[in-house]
């Protein structure tokens, strides 16, 4: 199961032109809120969650370690992102308590491959991309793999209702939806146009110039 460390400081200040400070020294506010407890106004290192995410994933529990006091269990309620640059430019976190279980939204990754792809030419569609179990947040996986190598041409999908997930996760979702299934490749119709009024008298001078130049080689020859 997934679980973090981030590094965070205190912070004091609010408001827009504090956060842009914060952003150039390559710091991103965030708040830890919930579990009946007052909001904590936090900042961390971009850079540090940056390479989180991107060697270890968004999802399972983050513990805040800040000089001073206890690590602060937490998981990732929102992250906000620059519309152009798509970096994390303020964070919220939901404290979690590790006895108590939490709900969350988990990517499904497909794995295997089907015959019906490989030998039969189906296209596999990935009906659904994520699903909402319930684990302690400790459990929260970082994703939940689905093996599709037994998805026949055109045959049944696999429902959630047939998703293998670790001990200790619950699925929330309905187990009726569609995971994943092979369907038979679409082939769009040809539609023929019907020539306009100008295209067919293009052609039919044409076809009358084609006609004089026969003539006249007979008349040579």
């Amino acid at each position: 199961m997934s679980q973090h460390t981030l590094t965070v400081t205190a912070r004091e200040t609010t408001g827009k032109e504090a956060a842009k400070r914060m952003r150039r020294e390559g710091l991103v506010p965030a708040v830890a809120y919930g579990h009946k407890e007052e909001p904590v106004k936090l900042a961390f290192n971009a850079k540090e969650l940056r390479d989180i995410i991107s060697h270890e994933g968004s999802h399972g529990l983050f513990n805040l370690k800040q000089e001073g006091a206890p690590d602060l269990p937490v998981i990732i309620k929102s992250l906000q992102k620059h519309p152009v640059s798509h970096v994390v430019i303020s964070a919220d976190f939901l404290r979690v308590s590790l006895d108590e279980k939490v709900h969350s939204t988990i990517p499904i990754h497909l794995t295997g491959e089907s015959d019906g792809v490989r030998v039969e030419g189906g296209v596999l569609i990935q009906a659904l991309h994520e699903v909402e179990i319930e684990s302690l947040p400790q459990d929260v996986p970082e994703h939940i793999s689905v093996d599709i190598s037994g998805l026949e041409y055109n045959g049944a999908p696999i429902h959630v209702s047939e998703m293998t997930v670790p001990a200790g996760i619950t699925i929330i979702t309905d187990g009726e939806t569609p995971v994943a299934v092979v369907n038979p490749p679409t082939v769009e119709p040809i539609v023929e146009e019907p020539l306009s009024d100008d295209a067919i008298a293009e052609v039919e001078a044409l076809k009358e110039e084609a006609e004089e130049d026969k003539e006249e080689s007979a008349d040579k020859n």
